[in-house]
């Protein structure tokens, strides 16, 4: 697997050879050439086809890093995109859901976002994005 598609998701620390804290000059050669850039107020998003990487406009350094799409690496080497909550329940433990998205009180620094679907069941829904973030 490549930097883009596969690595260990470790909360509030990083997701593959990528972490927190990192400033943009030291990651963005790990990245193609095909990112795109989103401005926001403080800060800018850097779209690869499976990350989003939140920048810092003053630190220049990244403070959030989203997985999705076809991303294969996994968190505690059980969940990942696809998973469901069922499966974060029996592998991981508990989940709560905050701010529209699920988090694991044990587990500081990660959340999960679901796939919206028509017919939405909350615990059988995929995983579509996991987001580590320092907390």
């Amino acid at each position: 697997m490549d930097n883009l598609s596969s690595g260990e998701i470790i909360p509030g620390e990083r997701i593959g050879i990528f972490r927190l804290g990192c400033k943009v000059e030291t990651f963005k050669k790990n990245l193609t050439n095909q990112y795109q850039i989103e401005d926001r107020e403080g800060k800018y998003i850097i779209l690869e086809e499976n990350f989003k990487f939140w920048v810092d406009k003053t630190s220049e350094t990244i403070t959030q890093i989203t997985v999705f799409n076809k991303f294969q690496g996994r968190f505690k080497e059980r969940i990942g995109i696809g998973s469901t909550l069922d499966e974060l329940q029996r592998y991981i433990g508990n989940w709560q859901e905050q701010f529209g998205v699920y988090i694991i009180p044990e587990y500081p620094g990660i959340c999960f976002e679901l796939l919206d679907e028509e017919c939405w069941d909350e615990c059988k829904s995929p995983i579509e994005y996991i987001s580590i973030y320092n907390s």
